[in-house]
């Protein structure tokens, strides 16, 4: 089970405890048998030399267990010691004890068990246990005859095979359980980014509803506000000259811009506000309460022919028309104003253009926001806003749709 990782590694190794437990007990029982076996035959002097084989081999099998950074260089050892003390056990028990066969016959089975459970079901488990078998049925057809080979060949293929099943089984369910580990573990680490995205979509979202708030709430009461104090003040005016029918007029266009802006901010709130249903109308609305309420003569070229814009770009552009001729109102000190709207199919180009004052576009005064939300706007449309002012007047242009 190559590349696993440290956590991995120690599951393994909980998980075939039971298995080296095993393998320590069978090789203890094969020891203490040898052991008495040759004793019993007079051979004594070997004893010890079997002893030191038998502990090298049970120690190799648990070191490799244990082993914290297996890797090829380890393998590399390992197996050739394991083969060379199996060989110096059999070599040893050969014509002393029978017990050397069924030493190399359990010992095959528990290194090409090991095998499949170090590696898994692979290559490489699948040569080492080629390798090992044969190194079996070598020694058997070798030293304990046709017969014999054929009898251990039996017993090889029903015991052995038995437990090589397993070990299979048992890698299978192994591997299905670390993919369902590293499935749960990335689905918790795809929950997390998710939680994550999800927070800072929320973000982004409260930061872009506070925009538009500020946008929209400037666009309907700043400028119905600003339109209303223009009116007031032309009221004013007339009272004074006692033009009592005209200020009395201008109270009713006040009170009627007033019920507007209301309604306009309350649908602003709720962002319910949709396009009128014919904007050439809108812009003449829009054009003839700023003549009314500043009394500045304005020419218009209006033209709408195959409208295919958004409900949202004309609203946009009615906002920006609105800003302009606001801020001409309030600061531009001008006696004439040229406005261009033309909207065909997918383009829209409007024009704000007086001969007032103008001002220094690279200078936006902290705390208003119109010029900041006439960009903001024609950033949301995907269109490009320019303005031009000098001392003969300022020209806005947005335009929608042309390259």
């Amino acid at each position: 089970m190559q590349g696993m990782n440290t956590s991995n590694v120690n599951l393994e190794r909980k998980m075939v405890f039971p298995f080296y437990i095993f393998i320590t007990l069978l090789m203890a029982y094969m020891g203490t048998a040898s052991v008495l076996s040759v004793w019993g035959k007079g051979e004594g002097g070997v004893v010890p030399a079997l002893v030191v084989l038998f502990l090298a081999h049970i120690g190799l099998y648990w070191l490799n267990v244990l082993w914290v950074n297996r890797n090829d260089r380890w393998f590399l050892f390992y197996y050739p010691m394991q083969t060379a003390v199996m060989l110096g056990i059999v070599f040893i028990l050969n014509g002393r004890s029978t017990v050397g066969t069924s030493f190399l016959f359990s010992a095959t089975i528990a290194i090409v068990g090991e095998g499949l459970g170090v590696w898994g079901n692979s290559r490489r488990a699948f040569f080492i246990g080629i390798f090992y078998v044969g190194l079996l049925l070598a020694f058997l057809y070798l030293f304990s005859g046709q017969a014999a080979l054929l009898d251990s060949l039996t017993g090889l293929l029903v015991n052995g095979g038995s437990i090589i099943l397993f070990m299979v089984m048992f890698n299978q369910l192994f591997a299905q359980r670390q993919k369902a580990i590293e499935l749960a573990e990335s689905l918790e680490s795809a929950n997390a980014k998710l939680a994550a995205s999800s927070a800072k979509i929320e973000s982004l979202t409260l930061q872009s509803e506070r925009q538009r708030m500020a946008r929209e709430l400037h666009d309907t009461l700043a400028q119905g506000v600003a339109g209303l104090v223009l009116q007031l003040e032309a009221v004013k005016n007339h009272l004074k000259s006692n033009r009592n029918e005209r200020a009395i007029a201008i109270v009713e266009q006040a009170l009627t811009r007033a019920r507007s802006t209301l309604a306009e901010s309350r649908a602003a709130i709720d962002d319910l506000r949709s396009a009128s249903a014919d904007v050439a109308d809108s812009v003449r609305e829009k054009i003839e309460r700023f003549g009314q309420a500043t009394g500045i003569p304005c020419d218009a070229e209006i033209s709408i022919v195959e409208n295919q814009l958004s409900s949202e770009t004309t609203d946009h552009a009615l906002n920006i028309l609105s800003e302009s001729l606001t801020n001409i109102a309030r600061h531009a000190q001008a006696t004439h104003v040229r406005i261009k709207f033309i909207a065909q199919k997918q383009t829209l180009e409007l024009e704000v253009r007086d001969n007032g004052v103008g001002f220094d576009v690279r200078q936006q005064p902290s705390g208003h926001y119109g010029l900041i939300g006439m960009h903001e706007r024609a950033r949301l449309t995907g269109g490009a806003l320019a303005i031009e002012s000098n001392q003969s007047g300022t020209c806005v242009q947005f335009v929608v749709g042309r390259s």
